[in-house]
């Protein structure tokens, strides 16, 4: 296995994005970096666990390889304590464990149930940076090692210092002031949710100088929040919702907007590193939006999320039907030139590969290490 530039990885995952949503977009050329790179991959959609299930559990699940009853993430708080699960709740080696064995390095990010945040070959910032505004001394293991802390909390975007510049990118600048004063708590969740993803862009801008890290995950939690939050207005026919025409005017493209805004944070992430750069767009689910009954929370998901592989491995402009959420793992390993384990259930994504690519793919799986 040769340690260098070629298996190195970029990850993009970008929760909840949905194919329904995003093709029409792009085919309106609202999203031109994620056709950009659709014209560079092997894309498809990634089926994700049924019944859904939260994000939390998800993602860990993405980033282990196993089922969440080997891995251990499987809510946001746990069982009768509703305490929150954190990062030591892990049971299974995660990616970044992994890679560190083999003297691999990541840069982890916001990334769901990593506080307080472990120690790691790399760095790994926890989901925790936007919390904790009000004390005087900062949480401890925010970030792995500690000393990004201060790092960490210095590109910290607090609501409060969201501009009406930045969010005019999303509700109609000359319909701000109505929507502060009659719909302040709708106002309130962009503005915190914008607020965590702007702080985690910049960490992660600042993480990425140089170049140093073999994987780069880069995670972006904001699509998932506003999709919960917003697609009432988006779509307002597929819930029974009683919803005033002016609230429909003021956020009824904040989903679709949220999305471009998403688009080009995409175009910058990839624009950190080398045009040749590995790289894999996903989500976790997909957003399905409001059921008839307006059921909220999970009932939204959609089973059908999104993957997007750019490498040598795969041909370019190359759609295939699906890979399964357990194969993602196991595709992740095989792009950095390290085989998968027996005991993950999923594959190599066998889909778009090119000769050398089939090669590779089954060299790993006939040399699957034991776990």
């Amino acid at each position: 296995v040769h340690n260098n530039e070629a298996n190195k990885l970029l990850v993009i995952g970008i929760d909840s994005a949905d194919w329904r949503l995003l093709k029409p977009m792009i085919e309106k050329d609202q999203l031109p970096h994620l056709s950009q790179f659709m014209t560079e991959s092997t894309h498809g959609r990634m089926k994700t666990f049924y019944p859904l299930e939260k994000s939390p559990l998800l993602w860990a699940s993405i980033c282990t390889g196993v089922l969440p009853e080997v891995h251990g993430i499987d809510n946001f708080v746990k069982g009768s304590s509703q305490k929150p699960v954190t990062g030591s709740s892990w049971y299974a080696p995660a990616l970044w464990d992994i890679l560190g064995a083999a003297n691999r390095s990541t840069a982890l990010v916001g990334m769901w149930t990593t506080y307080p945040a472990r120690k790691i070959n790399g760095v790994m910032v926890s989901d925790y940076v936007p919390f904790g505004r009000t004390r005087e001394k900062p949480l401890e293991g925010l970030c792995y090692p500690d000393s990004l802390s201060e790092m960490a909390l210095s590109f910290r975007v607090n609501p409060e210092d969201v501009t009406d510049e930045q969010l005019a990118m999303f509700i109609p600048a000359e319909r701000l002031a109505e929507a502060r004063e009659n719909y302040a708590s709708d106002v309130e969740k962009l503005v915190s949710v914008l607020a965590a993803d702007l702080t985690y862009l910049a960490i992660n801008r600042e993480l990425a100088k140089g170049d140093p890290f073999d994987l780069f995950f880069f995670y972006l939690r904001g699509p998932d929040m506003v999709s919960h939050y917003f697609y009432k207005y988006f779509a307002p026919e597929k819930g029974n919702f009683r919803l005033k025409p002016e609230s429909l005017e003021i956020f009824g493209d904040v989903v679709e907007k949220y999305y471009e805004w998403s688009d080009d944070v995409t175009g910058e992430v990839l624009s950190w590193f080398p045009a040749d750069r590995q790289a894999v767009i996903l989500s976790d689910h997909g957003f399905y939006g409001p059921r008839a009954s307006s059921e909220k929370g999970t009932a939204e998901h959609s089973e059908w999320g999104i993957f997007l592989v750019r490498s040598p491995l795969y041909e370019a402009d190359k759609s295939f039907s699906h890979l399964e959420l357990l194969d993602i793992c196991p595709t992740f390993l095989a792009l950095m030139g390290l085989p998968p384990a027996k005991d993950m259930p999923g594959f190599i994504l066998d889909a778009g590969l090119t000769p050398e690519g089939r090669k590779r793919v089954n060299r790993m799986e006939e040399h699957r290490v034991e776990s």
